[in-house]
């Protein structure tokens, strides 16, 4: 028999799979959808998370703030073409009861230009909260903790 922690590890990476396709396919309208109403995503450099700083580089602290940034990218942000791949892996469920699951994972995304140059854009971990909302999960927080200091470009996509 399956433990319970066990298949929501498996829950977890149904969702991620997703989630990055959507990121991938640059699909940024249905991305606030994974998350619920009040559902925060933030970014913080791990030097800044480790001494306990509290200043994210970019926080949403809704759906409507996610929503927002979407319009940004979409009608008033200028950068260069490029397409991203996100990669989640060592995926550990921390806590789990009947209404939340929290996990911790790691995360890489490498971008590449229209010049074929790929590069690691990003790196790091995220600590996540997921609500479960009738079968699925949704985020209720999403912090991601970069080790990737000297970022190449502006933070235009989520990761």
């Amino acid at each position: 028999m399956l433990s319970e922690n066990y298949l929501d590890r498996l829950r977890l990476e149904e969702f991620f799979a997703e989630y990055v396709a959507c990121l991938d396919e640059v699909r940024l309208e249905d991305w606030p959808e994974f998350f619920t109403e009040d559902g925060t995503y933030g970014l913080w450099a791990r030097e800044n998370s480790e001494a306990g700083l509290p200043a994210p580089m970019f926080l949403c602290r809704n759906k409507r703030q996610m929503k927002d940034r979407v319009t940004s990218y979409r009608e008033a942000n200028i950068y260069p073409d490029h397409w991203n791949r996100h990669l989640v892996s060592a995926t550990r469920v921390t806590r789990s009861d009947r209404n939340e699951i929290s996990a911790q994972s790691n995360y890489l995304v490498v971008q590449t230009r229209l010049d074929g140059e790929t590069f690691i854009y990003q790196a790091g971990r995220c600590a996540d909260r997921f609500a479960r909302d009738e079968g699925r999960l949704l985020l209720r927080e999403r912090r991601i903790i970069y080790d990737t200091l000297a970022v190449r470009t502006l933070f235009v996509l989520p990761v």
